[in-house]
């Protein structure tokens, strides 16, 4: 039964009962590989069965399956949450359910997922994801929530190593890495003039870095200025509660909508252009805190020393969960239109089984690089689903 839910979200059937359906009419073939001795399930034995099964066992089954084709080890891994919106009591102030998930960001592959108890919050959760998982050599990112003492000590004694956003809700540090930055800057701006440095900062100027990041992605050009000082014995809290923190960082970072005119002409502003006057998409640029905003500024800390253009990257591939993830789940998978409450964590699985064959497929074939057009082609290639779901999946190792 898993397995027909699994093959209809792998065709693009979003629904058990789309689902189902698809494995009626491909039932000959699916006969070929298992017994089905009484037809396809009705999507309410479904729904049952998904409720009851253990969701702790069924994560476990889960990991151990990515487990065997993908490592954990010496590799990003990036931790972030995801609300299911149609699972969400419609009662007056319920909380909608969330999912913590941990993301090998190389291929986009999900290891595993915890849910979030209404009662608690992410920072409790992420070290109980953490210990299900051998982070030996890999570098986690985790957003500001997780900046916490405790989760870093706890990635450190697991042989890990962390990149983490430092944001409003730690103030003192918020503001005394941004003050520090905008130090360095200026001294940097004052030695390419020729000017005289200050004695202090000059010291730590010559461990400071910063690199000019630009690329069109998909509909925005984006620009990112990522800064590093390799040397974080300034920063008060390294010296008390952060002791693995070698490094500070930030990265600013503007996204401009793609503009063009009636003819089909590129329009968009210039940077410095869209700062100043916006543009007709966004007459006035929001720069805020948070995922999606058009100017950002983000404080950055970590325990490895790395160079401008490594931090760029790492954060970069943490933001493209929101794309490769998130957008692919709610939008691909209408993952935010179920509704399904005491099943919604056992039916996200199914989804990211599927999820994870597509990705999978993506990289080996070559098809294409867009899911729902790799849906298709599991729809109407038979081989491809005996080869990825009937015969099982290579090692990546």
């Amino acid at each position: 039964m898993l397995v027909c839910v699994t093959l209809g979200f792998l065709c693009g059937r979003t629904t058990i009962r789309r689902s189902l359906k698809w494995c009626k009419n491909h039932l000959e073939e699916l006969q070929k590989h298992m017994e089905l001795k009484h037809g396809i399930a009705s999507p309410s034995t479904i729904t049952r069965m998904l409720c009851g099964i253990d969701e702790e066992l069924a994560l476990y089954a889960f990991m151990e399956w990515i487990g065997e084709i993908v490592d954990s080890k010496n590799t990003h891994l990036a931790i972030d949450g995801k609300g299911l919106r149609g699972a969400t009591e419609k009662t007056k102030g319920a909380a909608t359910p969330m999912l913590l998930n941990v993301v090998e960001t190389v291929r986009g592959l999900i290891l595993a997922q915890l849910p979030v108890d209404a009662k608690t919050n992410e920072i409790a959760v992420i070290p109980e994801l953490l210990k299900l998982l051998d982070i030996k050599g890999s570098t986690v990112t985790i957003d500001a929530i997780g900046t916490q003492t405790a989760i870093m000590e706890q990635i450190h004694e697991q042989g890990g190593h962390f990149v983490m956003a430092v944001k409003k809700n730690q103030p003192e540090a918020y503001e005394e890495i941004h003050t520090f930055m905008d130090k360095l800057e200026g001294e940097n701006i004052k030695k390419k003039k020729g000017g005289t440095l200050d004695p202090v900062m000059g010291e730590f100027l010559k461990k400071y870095e910063e690199v000019i990041q630009v690329e069109r992605n998909r509909d925005r050009d984006e620009y990112r200025r990522c800064q590093i000082c390799k040397d974080a014995s300034n920063l008060t809290k390294s010296q008390k509660e952060w002791p693995h923190v070698q490094s500070i960082g930030r990265i600013k970072q503007v996204r401009i909508p793609v503009e063009r005119d009636s003819q089909g002409n590129d329009i968009t502003p210039s940077k410095e252009a869209f700062l100043k006057r916006g543009s007709r998409r966004v007459p006035v640029p929001c720069a805020e805190e948070g995922a999606g905003k058009d100017v950002q500024c983000m404080a950055l800390i970590s325990d490895l020393i790395l160079s401008a253009e490594e931090l760029g990257n790492i954060k970069r591939m943490h933001w493209s969960i929101e794309n490769r993830l998130h957008h692919v789940l709610d939008d691909t998978f209408r993952e935010d239109r179920s509704p399904a409450k005491k099943s919604r964590n056992n039916l996200s699985l199914i989804r990211k089984y599927a999820y994870n064959i597509l990705r999978l497929a993506m990289y080996e074939t070559g098809l294409t690089n867009i899911m729902t057009e790799m849906m298709d082609c599991f729809c109407d290639n038979a081989a491809l689903r005996e080869q990825y779901v009937f015969q099982g999946i290579a090692s990546l190792y």
